[in-house]
């Protein structure tokens, strides 16, 4: 804890205090990924995991194919198709922590604007 958080704990009336404890904590990683799906946009969050699943499902039976091919023109096409699925796959999953990274600087961000909201209030005019 720093010197900052001190002083703007001790400038917080005690329902503000609450809820600045509330925004301070960490939300563990199974109440971010589920809030991804209360927002504006969770039908973006629902068909970035459908396309997960579809790419995950892909990759994998073209890995199979891959490994019961006969020829070598085969064995390349099938590893080039599971290359490219499990490549946006990779895709999916590093868009979806850069929305979970956004949501929690978001949060801060508004943590940080009642903290200074309410010390500006404090503030003789």
């Amino acid at each position: 804890m720093n010197t900052i958080d001190d002083v703007i704990r001790k400038t917080l009336s005690a329902e503000d205090a609450e809820l600045f404890e509330r925004y301070a904590a960490e939300e563990p990683l199974h109440r971010q990924v589920l809030e991804m799906f209360h927002g504006r946009l969770r039908w973006i969050s629902a068909l970035g995991w459908i396309a997960g699943l579809a790419l995950f499902a892909a990759g994998c039976y073209c890995w199979w194919r891959f490994a019961h091919a006969q020829d070598i023109r085969g064995m390349l096409l099938w590893a080039a198709g599971a290359g490219v699925a499990f490549l946006g796959l990779a895709l999916v999953k590093v868009w979806f922590w850069l929305e979970l990274q956004k949501n929690s600087l978001v949060r801060e961000v508004k943590r940080l604007e009642l903290a200074v909201a309410n010390i500006a209030a404090r503030l003789p005019r």
